[in-house]
């Protein structure tokens, strides 16, 4: 798992990695680490949601995809 997680390193396009910053089951700084390890990747930790950002915060994954879309396209 860990030589897959390295291997973030090597992608060179913008990536997006969304996680809920009340999540319990895969805590927030599990999240920093694939972010940190794409050269382009980018966090965004949406408020009031947990593990399934879709159903509890569709809005605001929608608005974070939104933008990084403006913003790397």
């Amino acid at each position: 798992m860990m030589e897959a997680a390295e291997a973030l390193r090597a992608y060179d396009r913008p990536a997006l990695v969304v996680w809920g910053r009340q999540d319990r089951v895969m805590p927030p700084e599990r999240g920093r680490r694939p972010a940190d390890l794409l050269p382009r990747g980018r966090l965004v930790e949406p408020d009031d949601c947990r593990t399934l950002i879709p159903l509890d915060r569709p809005e605001g994954l929608a608005a974070a995809i939104r933008a990084f879309v403006r913003e790397t396209g």
